[in-house]
């Protein structure tokens, strides 16, 4: 099996086949998040203009997202899976736009399947692949490469080749770096509450898989559905 690792240093428009666009802390684990809670629709979006445009056109429209890390001014939530515990989306529609993640998403080429996970779905990711005998995989990290701030995509590019290719991975390290590591964003007094890394880490908790579904004539917009 062909297991590609690419990040932003890749021009993402080369990329062919099957690919998972992984954002750990904290996009595509949110993503599930807000799956979770029933929302309508989904719309994904890299433009903060365009989401306060879709909040206009939809009354029931719920803005998620942030700029470096904080909450973007004016959005009903930031990009924190604690924010949104037990609430009831089934009369919203999403719109969610980050920093990274979003962006990595969109840069993805309309031909490819697209979806997208971490930790949260990864053992369903590993799942569905073997199932489908798919070959080549190719993994895209939003966060840049050897940057500590960003290293959780790496390691969860690891794990999952690793499940691929039915080598074991000690899943309690990773928890230890990331902890010493990027995960140090995470407290009262920086820009998530610690149980947002929690969240992000809660290993196999979601067996399901969001793809990548494309909105004609919706400028910078993406819509993620439920892979059956």
């Amino acid at each position: 099996m062909v297991i590609n690792i690419y990040g932003p240093e890749n021009n993402a428009a080369s990329i062919k086949g099957f690919t998972i666009v992984i954002d750990v802390f904290r996009a595509f684990s949110m993503a599930y998040y807000i799956i979770q809670n029933n929302p309508q629709k989904y719309i994904i979006t890299d433009s903060i203009d365009f989401a306060f445009q879709l909040k206009k056109k939809y009354k029931n429209c719920l803005l998620v997202g942030e700029r470096g890390g904080f909450k973007v001014n004016g959005f009903d939530f930031g990009n924190s899976p604690t924010e949104i515990q037990n609430k009831d989306f089934s009369q919203n529609i999403v719109v969610h736009t980050t920093t990274a993640g979003t962006k990595a998403l969109l840069l993805q080429p309309a031909k490819n399947e697209v979806v997208v996970g971490g930790f949260v779905n990864g053992p369903a990711l590993i799942k569905y692949i073997k199932k489908n005998i798919i070959d080549p995989v190719n993994i895209y990290c939003s966060a840049p490469k050897n940057n500590m701030f960003g290293e959780e995509d790496y390691l969860c590019a690891e794990y999952i080749r690793s499940g691929l290719l039915g080598k074991s991975i000690d899943f309690a390290s990773i928890i230890m770096r990331l902890r010493a590591g990027s995960a140090k964003g995470f407290s009262t007094t920086g820009f998530a509450p610690y149980t947002d890394f929690l969240y992000c880490m809660d290993i196999g908790r979601f067996d399901i898989i969001l793809y990548r579904k494309l909105v004609a004539n919706r400028e910078y917009t993406v819509e993620l559905k439920i892979m059956n």
